[in-house]
This record gives C-alpha cells, sequence and structure tokens, in this order.
C-alpha cells in the first residue's frame, strides 16, 4: 500500500472535571496512530496542552469572547496552508474511533462515488449495554433506496451525517476552492441553538450543498457493508435512554434493521428537494431529548 501522509485534525473542548473525556479521547488518537506511520493528528483545544509525542500536536486556540462551539471551525486556518503537504484529510468531532479497516474500506470506494458524484459515508454507531445490539445515531428513518455502480450495490442514507468527513488530496483542493470552505451556516435548530459544529462536521456533504447526489454505502450480502461502521464511543445516546429504541424516540434505527425488506431504485433528486429532506433531519436531531431526564 502507498505510504500516504495522513493529516486528521479534531477539535477538543476541555472543561471542568473531563477525566471520562479525556480516557476517550485517548482511545481517540490512539486508533488513528494504528492506521499508518505517516499520520499526524493535531488537535485544537481551548487548554494549553503539553504532552510529548511526536504524531500528535495540541493546538491552543483563544476562545474568550467567542462561541466554544467556533473552535469546530478554527482548523481551517491549518488544515489550508497543508494543502499541498498531506495526501488525505480528515476532520473527525473527538469521540469517533475511525479504525484502519474504515481506512481502508475508504480506500478501496472513494474513487468510483467521487467519478460518480457520489459521497461515501459512513455509520456512526453506538451499542447498547441493554441489548448489545447495534444503533445508528444519525439514520432515524430506514433506508429504502439503492443504486447500483458498476455491478457494486450502494444503499443511499437518509441522512448524510456522521460527525466526520475525509478527502483525498485532490478533492479536498477542490473543497477549499469551493464557496463552503468558510461556509457561514445560520440555521437554527428548534431549539434556539446554532448548528456550528455539525456543519463543520458535514464536510462537503451537507444537505444545502451540491457537490455531491447523495451519501451511500456499499451493500455486501444483503446487509450494509460493516467496515463502514465508525463507533461514537461516548454512547451518548444509547447508553442514556430507556426507550425500546435506544437512539431514536421515532422509528427503529437498529443497524440490523436500517435496510427496508425491499429497496427502491435510487435517482438523483433536484437540489431543493434535497435540502428540505435534509433540514427535516436536521431539525429532528436537534428535538431529540434524553427520556433518562424525564424518569421518575
Amino acid at each position: 500500500m502507498k505510504a500516504f501522509k495522513i493529516s486528521v485534525h479534531i477539535p477538543h473542548y476541555v472543561s471542568g472535571n473531563s477525566s471520562n473525556k479525556s480516557q476517550i479521547f485517548t482511545k481517540v488518537c490512539n486508533s488513528y496512530l494504528k492506521i499508518s506511520r505517516n499520520i499526524k493528528i493535531f488537535v485544537h483545544t481551548n487548554k494549553k496542552i503539553k504532552k510529548k509525542n511526536g504524531k500528535i500536536k495540541y493546538i491552543y486556540h483563544n476562545l474568550n469572547n467567542i462561541n466554544p462551539f467556533k473552535l469546530t471551525w478554527l482548523c481551517r486556518k491549518l488544515m489550508f496552508e497543508q494543502k499541498d503537504k498531506f495526501d488525505i484529510f480528515i476532520y473527525s468531532e473527538d469521540d469517533i474511533i475511525f479504525s484502519k479497516k474504515n481506512f481502508n474500506y475508504w480506500l478501496k470506494y472513494k474513487d468510483i462515488c467521487i467519478q460518480n458524484r457520489f459521497n461515501l459515508s459512513f455509520l456512526r454507531i453506538e451499542k447498547s449495554f441493554k441489548n448489545k445490539k447495534l444503533y445508528s445515531t444519525d439514520q432515524i428513518k430506514k433506508i429504502k433506496f439503492y443504486l447500483k455502480i458498476k455491478k457494486i450495490l450502494f444503499a443511499k442514507l437518509e441522512s448524510s451525517y456522521c460527525a466526520l468527513w475525509i478527502y483525498d488530496k485532490q478533492e479536498f483542493a477542490n473543497f477549499i476552492k469551493s464557496k463552503y470552505w468558510n461556509f457561514k451556516f445560520n440555521l437554527e435548530s428548534i431549539s434556539g441553538s446554532q448548528l456550528t459544529r455539525e456543519m463543520s462536521a458535514y464536510g462537503w456533504h451537507a444537505p444545502n450543498m451540491d457537490r455531491y447526489d447523495a451519501s451511500i454505502i456499499p451493500i455486501i450480502n444483503g446487509k450494509l457493508n460493516t467496515n463502514s461502521f465508525i463507533r461514537h464511543i461516548s454512547n451518548n445516546y444509547v447508553q442514556n435512554s430507556y426507550s425500546e429504541n435506544p437512539a431514536s424516540l421515532f422509528g427503529s434505527n437498529r443497524v440490523d434493521k436500517l435496510l427496508e425488506k425491499k429497496l427502491l431504485y435510487f435517482y438523483p433528486k433536484k437540489k431543493i428537494y434535497k435540502i428540505l429532506e435534509n433540514l427535516k433531519m436536521l431539525i429532528y436531531k436537534k428535538m431529540r431529548f434524553n427520556l433518562k431526564n424525564y424518569k421518575k
């Protein structure tokens, strides 16, 4: 395999007693370091952290009088400066386990997807301690559509969000030239919060962007390719819920039940329909609440 030079950027906000978060973040970094010897991790944080590791660089950002959510955007200046120094660029939230099998999966399918205007996606998952089943944190509706590219079956995801994006050098170069690189997204959720963090984590495949026709995952033997599963290690939704469907209050999103029994062929929609469809998903995500808070 070619020795790709990989740049990973992770925003890591530190506040109060965060020992558990620190342990989670260590696992996240260790998983990346196993991918390649030529990987470098750039951690963007609000605290001055002095740790000696040639592969991990901590970058301090003064967030006084700045919305902490904007930390997620402050990495883009350095990423832009690195555009000619690395072959692959990754942005991720700080509680996502991205493994070597995830990376190899992306290498295998990313070119055929890009050539056909599709975003090769990942499925962010959590595991229920109660029933040991895997749940999708982002696919709150069952997958209804499929498509075929050069005899390969793909499922068209209902939501393109997975809290991570990864692009090769050419795709990244195109991204930073687009109007979306410094995109100002002002949509508010029903709860009134700005979707600042989500827009940064979308990368170039957000619902209001027009680079890709859809986000897709290969179907292997009638199931979603398991190499696309990235672990949301904080387990925020499943662990803290008493619902039958832990990560969702409406409908099933268990991974083994995500695919409809009879899929329809996907034909790309006009841009306006894609925007409306995905805005509904964004609004729903912000409306979700934790049943544990209401349990007497």
